[in-house]
Parts: C-alpha cells; structure tokens; sequence
C-alpha cells in the first residue's frame, strides 16, 4: 500500500517528544524551512535552539508533541514560556509536518494537544511567529482563533519573522495570575 494510502486511513499517534525523535524532527524542520526559502532571508535554517530540541522542552511550562504514522514521525509542534512576556503568555512553536502529512488534520490534533497543554500549564494567551510565504499556515493558524497582531511581543530572537499572531486561552487573565504565580514560583 502507498504511504498516501496509510496516512489516510491510519489517525496519527501524538505524543510528547524521545530523544531519539530529534534527528527526524530536524530534517522536517530544515526541509520546511527551506521549503518556504527561510535560509534567503540570512537564517541558518537549523538554530542552536532547534539542535536542543529535547532538552528545551524538559523544562517548566513546556511540551513538545510528535506526530507518528506507523511508528514514523512526520511532524512536530510545542508550547513554551514567551521569553521577555508576562507568565500568562505561551509560545507555539516548531510546528512543522512533512508535505505528505499536511492537510490530513494531523496539524489540527498537534494544535489542539498543544492548547490543551498550554491551558493545563495555566497560559492565558498564545503567540506565534512565522513568515508570508507560508500562507497554508497562515490560514491554518486563522481557522484556530489565531488572529494578526502589528507588531512581535517578547522576544524570540527570530527577527527573519515578518507575521506575529496571538489567541486567547482563557476568558479572563485575572482570575489565574495569581494561581499561576503561586504554581510556578
């Protein structure tokens, strides 16, 4: 059978990253980046970030999930704290899948593994960073609440990224600041 055919038939396995995951999601990550001609704006399309991969989502408020198809990973995507933000604002970031696992909801389930996470570790807000040339994902982020902003917030360190997006969590920011400080402190 093709590997299209399974990939349709077959729901993908979603779950927090192994090490021994990263040098797939690396490729996935490095391919895509070059996909959408990221290294023509002046990146290396692998950052010293994406090389500690694993050990950047063993810490506090963070989860990286991976997405398999018969045991093969295909894609990825986590949550972090927003560096330079408030504690209530989480990042999604890295979220990348292979061309051949995309537009087969495989993006809709890590999205949605990775808000439930975020709103577990008590975010009220998610920011995202990417680039105009990956209008798919654009639209893909639109059709999960994610709406423009004008301008970056905290500070990523990713200043090749020219489309800043955020979501709310959460109704009310007010009634967790203080669960989240009393938590996380």
């Amino acid at each position: 059978m093709p590997k299209t055919d399974l990939l349709e038939i077959r729901p993908p396995e979603i779950r927090p990253i192994q090490l021994e995951d990263v040098p797939a999601l690396l490729r996935i990550i490095a391919d895509s980046r070059a996909e959408y001609g990221i290294a023509e704006r002046g990146v290396e399309l692998l950052e010293p970030a994406d090389r500690a991969l694993y050990a950047t989502y063993q810490r506090q408020r963070t989860l990286y999930f991976v997405a398999l198809l018969g045991g093969e990973v295909v894609g990825g995507a986590g949550v972090a704290p927003l560096a330079g933000a408030d504690p209530l604002t989480c990042e999604l970031q890295r979220m990348y899948l292979r061309p051949d696992a995309r537009g087969r909801g495989i993006g809709d389930a890590l999205l949605e593994r990775c808000l439930a996470a975020a709103r577990q570790f008590l975010y009220v807000r998610c920011y995202l960073e990417t680039v105009t040339q990956m209008q798919a994902a654009l639209e893909f982020y639109g059709r999960h609440g994610f709406r423009d902003l004008q301008a970056p917030i905290g500070h990523t360190g990713h200043e090749h990224n020219d489309r800043w997006m955020m979501r709310t969590l959460r109704a009310s920011a007010r009634e967790y600041s203080g669960e989240v400080a009393r938590a996380y402190s």
